[in-house]
């Protein structure tokens, strides 16, 4: 999910801790702004690997959503924050329920980062394989409006915290498992559409009965949107011959970190001046007939490597938005 969704279901998972807590941790303020400080920083500290991009997006791109995101740091996080919370906040006392709130934090945002299509590598750092549920996108007006009023309502005294959070998290849940639920019947319908040959998937948009697919076959990547049961057919990238140009790259590291991320890849290469680029672009973000993420690779005359550049060809405000 999006960094500022992230931040506000650690606001309202604050409001839910308040709800649940004992009442007489009411009497000491500073333990509730805890509770709200281990929620908020629980559901963001996932993302803290972010800074790595500094260094380059390849970097970013291999380590984001890795290490920071596994089994392991649902743990790990909770075991480093929660000390420093209580110590912040005078809470020692309360060490418990701060920690608890706080692996809450980490265990919901690396849950609903799986569900879109980006994915965890969530066995790292024994696999680098990525994970993806394919069912919810980055950012989902219905959740982000879901919570938005239900943290408003809360500060602007409407409803109780017992009264409104346990509510949104109820509707949350619900609306998650709606959203499988079409998504199921959305790629089934993909399936009948081109039958049983290939291999068939499914990229979230805004709202639920809106969706991108891919279908696989041997020979190209046949892509398209569903609007409601509207199944509409929109580009086709042939996947071409391999060559010796492609197969010069493939042993990079930058390549290889880049079909890590992404299996399904659409590849060319073109004679440009005193040598070759090789393009490769993950079919799953495409727009239009576009397909804006990816990597160039270029070679020399000799099929060596001589430089490669990964990310978004377009604008910020551009969509997709990923």
């Amino acid at each position: 999910m999006d960094t500022g969704t992230h931040l506000l279901i650690g606001a309202t998972l604050g409001g839910l801790a308040s709800s649940l807590a004992d009442p007489a941790l009411f009497s000491h303020s500073t333990v509730v702004y805890g509770l709200f400080a281990a929620t908020i920083i629980g559901s963001t500290a996932p993302d803290f690997d972010a800074v790595i991009r500094i260094r380059s997006y390849k970097s970013y791109l291999q380590h984001h959503r890795g290490f920071s995101h596994s089994l392991l740091m649902l743990a790990g996080w909770p075991v480093v924050l929660a000390p420093l919370i209580a110590l912040a906040f005078h809470a020692w006392a309360y060490l418990i329920p701060i920690f608890l709130w706080t692996m809450a934090g980490v265990v919901l945002h690396v849950i609903l980062d799986f569900f879109n299509a980006y994915g965890v590598q969530c066995f790292r750092p024994v696999s680098r394989k990525w994970f993806h549920a394919n069912t919810i996108p980055i950012f989902d007006p219905v959740l982000f409006v879901l919570h938005a009023a239900g943290l408003l309502l809360w500060l602007f005294g409407v409803f109780g915290a017992t009264a409104i959070f346990p509510f949104v998290y109820a509707l949350t849940f619900l609306f998650i498992g709606c959203r499988i639920l079409i998504g199921r019947l959305m790629l089934q319908h993909v399936r009948r559409q081109y039958g049983m040959a290939g291999y068939s998937f499914l990229i979230p948009r805004g709202l639920p009965h809106k969706w991108k697919y891919v279908h696989e076959t041997g020979q190209a990547y046949i892509t398209g949107s569903i609007h409601g049961l509207i199944l509409k057919e929109e580009a086709i990238f042939e996947k071409g011959e391999q060559n010796d140009v492609i197969q010069a790259v493939m042993g990079s590291d930058g390549v290889r970190t880049f079909l890590q991320f992404t299996h399904r890849v659409h590849i060319s290469c073109q004679k440009v001046q005193n040598g070759y680029r090789v393009e490769l672009r993950d079919i799953r973000f495409r727009h239009g007939h576009n397909l804006p993420f990816g990597m160039d690779v270029m070679l020399d005359e000799r099929l060596l490597v001589t430089g490669d550049t990964i990310g978004w060809r377009k604008k910020i405000w551009e969509p997709p938005f990923a």
